[in-house]
Protein backbone atom coordinates (compact mmCIF):
# COMPACT_ATOMS: atom_id res chain seq x y z
CA UNK A 1 0.00 0.00 0.00
CA UNK A 2 2.72 2.51 1.10
CA UNK A 3 4.45 2.23 -2.81
CA UNK A 4 1.13 2.43 -4.50
CA UNK A 5 0.88 5.35 -2.62
CA UNK A 6 4.10 7.03 -3.16
CA UNK A 7 3.71 6.02 -6.61
CA UNK A 8 0.82 8.59 -6.93
CA UNK A 9 -2.36 5.99 -6.53
CA UNK A 10 -4.97 8.18 -4.25
CA UNK A 11 -6.03 7.05 -0.88
CA UNK A 12 -9.81 6.89 -2.60
CA UNK A 13 -8.24 4.34 -5.27
CA UNK A 14 -6.38 2.62 -2.92
CA UNK A 15 -9.35 2.21 -0.34
CA UNK A 16 -11.40 0.48 -3.43
CA UNK A 17 -8.32 -1.94 -4.50
CA UNK A 18 -7.44 -2.80 -0.50
CA UNK A 19 -11.46 -2.81 0.28
CA UNK A 20 -10.64 -0.57 3.18
CA UNK A 21 -12.24 3.53 3.72
CA UNK A 22 -10.23 6.25 2.80
CA UNK A 23 -9.82 6.91 6.44
CA UNK A 24 -8.16 3.28 7.35
CA UNK A 25 -6.13 3.67 4.44
CA UNK A 26 -4.56 7.14 5.81
CA UNK A 27 -4.37 5.65 9.26
CA UNK A 28 -1.98 2.88 8.52
CA UNK A 29 0.45 5.35 5.86
CA UNK A 30 0.53 7.27 8.92
CA UNK A 31 1.82 4.40 11.27
CA UNK A 32 4.27 3.81 7.94
CA UNK A 33 5.47 7.12 8.57
CA UNK A 34 4.37 8.34 5.31
CA UNK A 35 3.67 11.83 4.70
CA UNK A 36 0.67 12.44 3.22
CA UNK A 37 -0.25 14.27 0.11
CA UNK A 38 -2.49 17.42 0.71
CA UNK A 39 -6.06 16.55 -0.50
CA UNK A 40 -9.08 17.97 -1.54
CA UNK A 41 -9.65 21.62 -1.96
CA UNK A 42 -6.49 23.70 -2.51
CA UNK A 43 -6.95 27.37 -1.37
CA UNK A 44 -6.69 28.37 -4.89
CA UNK A 45 -9.74 26.37 -5.37
CA UNK A 46 -11.86 27.40 -2.85
CA UNK A 47 -12.54 30.94 -4.04
CA UNK A 48 -14.41 28.80 -6.76
CA UNK A 49 -16.01 25.58 -5.03
CA UNK A 50 -17.62 28.49 -2.58
CA UNK A 51 -18.78 30.03 -6.33
CA UNK A 52 -19.89 26.69 -7.74
CA UNK A 53 -21.45 25.86 -4.44
CA UNK A 54 -23.76 28.81 -3.89
CA UNK A 55 -25.11 28.15 -7.42
CA UNK A 56 -26.04 25.14 -6.72
CA UNK A 57 -23.49 22.71 -7.05
CA UNK A 58 -24.18 19.77 -5.09
CA UNK A 59 -21.02 18.71 -2.58
CA UNK A 60 -21.12 15.52 -4.47
CA UNK A 61 -20.42 17.32 -7.30
CA UNK A 62 -17.20 19.69 -6.34
CA UNK A 63 -15.90 16.27 -4.55
CA UNK A 64 -15.75 14.90 -8.72
CA UNK A 65 -14.36 18.45 -9.41
CA UNK A 66 -11.35 18.24 -7.33
CA UNK A 67 -10.73 14.42 -7.37
CA UNK A 68 -11.80 14.16 -2.94
CA UNK A 69 -14.65 13.07 -0.50
CA UNK A 70 -17.92 15.14 -0.16
CA UNK A 71 -17.10 15.29 3.35
CA UNK A 72 -13.61 16.87 2.62
CA UNK A 73 -15.74 19.48 0.69
CA UNK A 74 -18.02 20.16 3.18
CA UNK A 75 -15.67 20.60 5.68
CA UNK A 76 -13.43 22.78 3.41
CA UNK A 77 -16.28 24.91 2.93
CA UNK A 78 -17.12 25.06 6.41
CA UNK A 79 -13.78 26.28 7.72
CA UNK A 80 -13.97 29.05 5.10
CA UNK A 81 -17.15 30.42 6.56
CA UNK A 82 -19.91 28.84 4.49
CA UNK A 83 -23.34 28.19 5.72
CA UNK A 84 -24.19 24.36 4.63
CA UNK A 85 -27.87 24.01 2.73
CA UNK A 86 -29.78 21.14 3.38
CA UNK A 87 -30.00 18.80 -0.24
CA UNK A 88 -33.62 20.33 -1.23
CA UNK A 89 -32.41 24.10 -0.39
CA UNK A 90 -30.07 24.13 -3.78
CA UNK A 91 -31.34 27.44 -6.01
Amino acid sequence: MVREYEAGDAMTVLATRWGLHRTTVAEHLRRAGVALRRQGVSAEQLDVAIRLYGKGWSLQRLAERYDCDDETVRQSLKRAGVTMRTPWQRP
